[in-house]
């Protein structure tokens, strides 16, 4: 998606900077003068088992009374170690007149050091060089005379940004936040077009509802439709009881067993079976008692009566 894509330029942070003007979002890369980096060769396949080394392979390098946060990212065959203290830029930032909120993302110099091997000035004294591979800063009295420096622009950018400024310690990346942002707007598009179903269908249904009470007048009065509701009520109660009774008699035709009647007449029901046996007659005689319904064997030809009511 393109509006996810990172068009903020690139600042290089570094202690001789001037301040910079302007109410604008950047991301800044620090210069080695604001993080300390160690590089080790180690069997470590993921960046998670890296991540959790970073402070005990970076703890004798840094002083005791700050708080560090560890940045790692693969470099060559090993992993490259970074310790930086977010409250010495943030601090710096703002002696320059740049508030925090501003900034996006942080890069380390270390993180591009291959860019560097042609210097890159930051005043008349220094300038920032690759050295063996590690970006550093060089007083410009060591490098020769000769030498030509190149301007730094966001062709330095490089891979695995982290969040700073007022989200620096937020759980998830603005990039993150950006794509569930988007994600929950979507919801809430479905949420209101269902909401405008639904209010369709209400209004439908009230107007079917005024249509009605026009043709019958006579519904108009919640006295009426009350007696009318109770008295469909009454009758899908009893018709409900006779569904129910039906039901258990047909839990009484076991095989062989034949129906000769059946009778629905008001409140009362009779039916009479045909066994095929002894053995049959006594089965039916005994769920019919279980389902407390009252039966009654006829003669002696295996018939049996049962009773009840609706």
């Amino acid at each position: 998606m393109i509006f996810l894509g990172n068009n903020k330029p690139l600042v290089l942070v570094h202690r001789a900077m001037p301040p910079i003007d302007g109410t604008s979002a950047f991301d800044i890369m620090v210069s080695p003068q604001f993080y300390t980096y160690k590089h080790e060769d180690l069997p470590v396949r993921f960046h998670y088992q890296a991540k959790k080394l970073a402070p005990s392979i970076l703890e004798g390098l840094l002083p005791s009374e700050r708080e560090y946060e560890y940045h790692v990212f693969r470099e060559g065959s090993g992993w490259a170690f970074i310790a930086y203290d977010p409250e010495e830029i943030s601090h710096f930032l703002q002696e320059r007149n740049i508030a925090t909120e501003r900034i996006s993302k942080l890069y380390f110099a270390q993180q591009a050091a291959e860019k560097f091997t042609i210097p890159v000035a930051l005043d008349e004294n220094e300038a920032l060089s690759s050295v063996q591979q590690t970006a550093t800063v060089v007083p410009r009295i060591l490098l020769p005379q000769e030498t030509e420096y190149q301007t730094f622009s966001d062709a330095f950018r490089p891979t695995g940004g982290k969040s700073f400024g007022t989200g620096s310690h937020s759980i998830i990346s603005e990039k993150s936040a950006w794509a569930l942002g988007i994600i929950f707007l979507g919801f809430a598009l479905m949420f209101a077009a269902e909401g405008l179903r639904y209010r369709h269908v209400v209004e439908t249904m009230q107007e079917k509802v005024t249509t009605m009470l026009k043709d019958y007048p006579a519904l108009q009065s919640q006295y009426s439709r009350e007696n009318i509701a109770q008295k469909y009520r009454k009758i899908d109660k009893e018709e409900r009881h006779k569904r129910e009774v039906l039901k258990a008699l047909s839990r009484l035709m076991l095989p062989g067993v034949q129906l000769e009647s059946l009778l629905l007449e008001g409140k009362h029901f009779s039916t009479t079976l045909k066994c095929p046996d002894e053995k049959s007659v006594v089965r039916v005689q005994s769920l019919a008692k279980e389902k407390q319904l009252k039966n009654s064997r006829i003669g002696s030809n295996n018939l049996v009566k049962i009773e009840g009511s609706l």
